[in-house]
C-alpha cells in the first residue's frame, strides 16, 4: 500500500508541475513546523507559512442541512482562525444520501478535508481504496500527523480506541471518545405507555418480540389512527453482531452476538436469512403489518421514522442504546418536541464489538491539500470545550443558554438536530449536557462499558476486494427485498425462500467462505 501511495503522490506532483504554467502561481500550505518564508515570530498567529487562511470542507453525516449552519460556521471560524489558520465549512449530508452524495464526492476527488466514517459506514472500504491518508506514518509527506499535531487526541483517548481502529497497524481515522458498549434495544413513547398502563417494570420484562404483542394491541386500540411498531427494518431482538464483516450487510451475513452460559462465543459465520430467527422474525412482523401495527409505507426505502418519532406518533421503535436512558433523552432533545418523553427496553447483553470501537471517526482524505490544518482541527475537537460545544449545540445565546449548574438549555434545536449528534463530536467528556439530561451523562457513557465483555471478533475487519462482484450482486438482490421482509410488507412464506435462492445465486456462499478464510487468518495473526 505504501508503494501505491508514494506512486500516487509522485503522479500528483508531476501533474501539478505540468499545470503550473497554465495557472497563477500559489504557494502551497506548509506543515506548521516547516521552515517559513519569514521568521515565525513575524507571521500572523495561526496562519500557514504563506500567510494563507485555508478552508476545511467538513463532511458530516446527519439529518440534513439547516439554515442555522452559516451562523454556526461564522462563530466557529472567528474562534479557530487565530489558532490554526483555518476556517471550517460544514457539509451535513442526510443518512439516506450519504453514499450517493458524500462518498461519491470523495471518490470523485471533490474538495474534502475531513470526512465522517465508521466501521458501519465505509471505513474499511474507503481506507483500502486509499481514499484516506495514513495518520501515523513516520515517513509520510507530512510526517506522523497524529504524533505531531494530535497530541491531545492520543492522551485523551483510551488506547484501545487507537489500536482498535487500526488496519494492519495504521490509523486512517480519529475515533470519537464516546461509549464503547452499545447493545440493541427499543425506545418507547412514555405518553402511550401511560395511556395503556405500560410501566418500567413491564419494560424490563420484555424479552422477545412476542412479549410486545399485548402492548402493541393496546396501543393500537388507544390510538387507532397511529401505527405502534415504528420500524425501518431493524430488528431489536436480533441475535447477530451488527456490522460483523466490514462492507457486508450484517442483515445477510454475521456471527452470533452473545456468549453462551460459559462465556464462550459461537464463531461460526451465519447466513442470517436462512436462520430460524429470520423465519420467526419475518413471520412476526408480517402478522403485525396485517393487523395495522406497522406503517403501510415502512417497507419502502423512502420511509423515514424520524418524523413519526419526533411527533410522538408511535409506541416502540428499535434503537442502539447506551445505558441509563441516555439514547432516549438524546432523541428527545433532537426532536424539537417539548412534550416527547421516551423510555428504553434492552434486548442484548453488554458486548463490545468492532463496529462500535470504530463507531464514529473522522478521516483526512488523501487528496486533501490541508492535512496539517485538518489534524489540528481534529485535535481541537478533542481538547477545546468551547469548540466542542459550538459544534454540538450552536451559538450560545442564539441556540442555547448555560444554566447555573453548567447544563444547556436549548433555545433553538435546529442546529443540534441537523448533525448526527454528540457521539460524533470529538471528546464527549468535554461536552456540556442539556438540562433534560443527567449532569453525569458523559461519564456514564464511558462507565457503561464496565462489566462488558469483548466479542471474539472485536478488531476483525473484512477486505471486500476478493468478492467485490459477489457483493455487488448481493446488494442488488437485497435492495428493497430485505427491508420488505423485515417490515412485514410481503408474505415471508412466499418471499423468504425466493429471496434466499436469489442470494445464493448471487454468490452468498462464496462471500461466506471468503469471510471464514479471512477470519481464521486474522485469528492466527492474533496468536489464537
Amino acid at each position: 500500500m505504501q508503494r501505491k501511495l508514494i506512486s500516487f503522490l509522485l503522479l500528483v506532483s508531476l501533474l501539478v508541475t505540468a499545470l503550473a504554467g497554465c495557472a497563477p502561481a500559489a504557494a502551497p500550505a506548509a506543515p506548521a513546523d516547516a521552515p517559513a518564508a519569514q521568521p515565525a515570530a513575524e507571521q500572523p498567529a495561526g496562519t500557514t507559512a504563506s500567510g494563507e487562511v485555508v478552508t476545511l470542507d467538513f463532511y458530516w453525516i446527519g439529518n440534513g442541512d439547516t439554515d442555522q449552519r452559516p451562523l454556526v460556521e461564522a462563530a466557529i471560524n472567528e474562534y479557530i482562525e487565530p489558532m490554526i489558520g483555518a476556517n471550517i465549512s460544514f457539509h451535513i449530508v442526510g443518512w439516506g444520501d450519504w453514499d450517493t452524495k458524500a462518498v461519491t464526492a470523495l471518490q470523485a476527488g471533490e474538495k474534502v478535508d475531513l470526512f465522517f466514517t465508521a466501521d458501519w459506514r465505509n471505513y474499511m472500504q474507503l481506507a483500502t481504496q486509499e481514499m484516506f491518508r495514513p495518520l501515523n506514518d513516520d515517513d509520510g509527506e507530512y510526517g506522523n500527523l497524529l504524533e505531531e499535531y494530535g497530541q491531545d487526541i492520543l492522551t485523551g483517548l483510551n488506547p484501545a480506541f487507537i489500536t482498535g481502529t487500526q488496519i494492519d497497524g495504521v490509523n486512517y481515522a480519529v475515533p470519537t471518545n464516546k461509549e464503547l458498549t452499545v447493545p440493541e434495544g427499543f425506545i418507547y413513547n412514555v405518553a402511550v405507555a401511560e395511556e395503556i398502563g405500560f410501566t418500567e417494570a413491564d419494560a424490563a420484562a420484555i424479552k422477545s418480540l412476542r412479549d410486545l404483542e399485548p402492548w402493541l394491541e393496546k396501543a393500537k386500540a388507544a390510538r387507532p389512527d397511529e401505527y405502534p411498531y415504528l420500524t425501518n427494518g431493524s430488528g431489536g431482538f436480533q441475535p447477530f453482531v451488527p456490522g460483523f464483516a466490514s462492507g457486508v450487510d450484517s442483515g445477510l451475513i454475521s456471527m452470533l452476538y452473545a456468549p453462551d452460559a460459559s462465556g464462550v462465543f459461537d464463531e461460526r459465520v451465519v447466513s442470517v436469512m436462512e436462520s430460524d430467527w429470520a423465519k420467526e422474525y419475518t413471520q412476526t412482523v408480517y402478522e403485525w403489518n396485517q393487523k395495522g401495527w406497522i406503517h403501510p409505507d415502512a417497507g419502502l426505502t423512502t420511509f423515514n421514522t424520524d418524523e413519526l418519532r419526533n411527533a410522538g406518533k408511535f409506541f416502540v421503535e428499535s434503537q442502539p442504546l447506551k445505558g441509563s436512558n441516555i439514547k432516549a433523552q438524546e432523541l428527545v432533545n433532537a426532536s424539537g418536541n417539548a412534550d416527547l418523553r421516551l423510555g428504553e427496553i434492552y434486548s442484548q447483553p453488554k458486548v463490545n464489538i468492532t463496529t462500535h470501537s470504530g463507531g464514529s471517526m473522522f478521516a483526512i482524505p488523501l487528496l486533501s491539500e490541508h492535512p496539517v490544518e485538518a489534524m489540528k482541527y481534529l485535535n481541537l475537537m478533542h481538547s477545546d470545550p468551547k469548540l466542542v460545544n459550538m459544534m454540538l449545540f450552536g451559538l450560545e445565546g442564539t441556540h442555547w443558554a448555560s444554566e447555573a449548574d453548567g447544563r444547556v438549555n436549548l433555545i433553538n434545536s435546529a442546529w443540534y438536530g441537523a448533525h448526527a449528534g454528540a457521539w460524533t463530536v470529538g471528546n464527549t467528556l468535554l461536552q456540556a449536557v442539556t438540562n433534560k439530561e443527567d449532569p453525569n451523562k458523559n461519564q456514564m457513557l464511558i462507565d457503561y462499558a464496565d462489566g462488558s465483555v469483548d466479542h471474539a471478533s472485536l478488531g476483525f475487519r473484512f477486505r471486500t476486494d476478493p468478492v467485490a462482484a459477489e457483493l455487488t450482486a448481493l446488494n442488488a438482490v437485497s435492495d428493497g427485498v430485505s427491508r420488505a421482509l423485515r417490515t412485514g410488507y410481503v408474505d415471508p412464506s412466499v418471499e423468504l425462500p425466493k429471496f434466499i435462492d436469489a442470494l445464493k445465486a448471487a454468490g452468498l456462499d462464496i462471500v461466506i467462505a471468503e469471510i471464514e478464510t479471512q477470519y481464521e487468518a486474522w485469528k492466527a495473526n492474533k496468536g489464537e
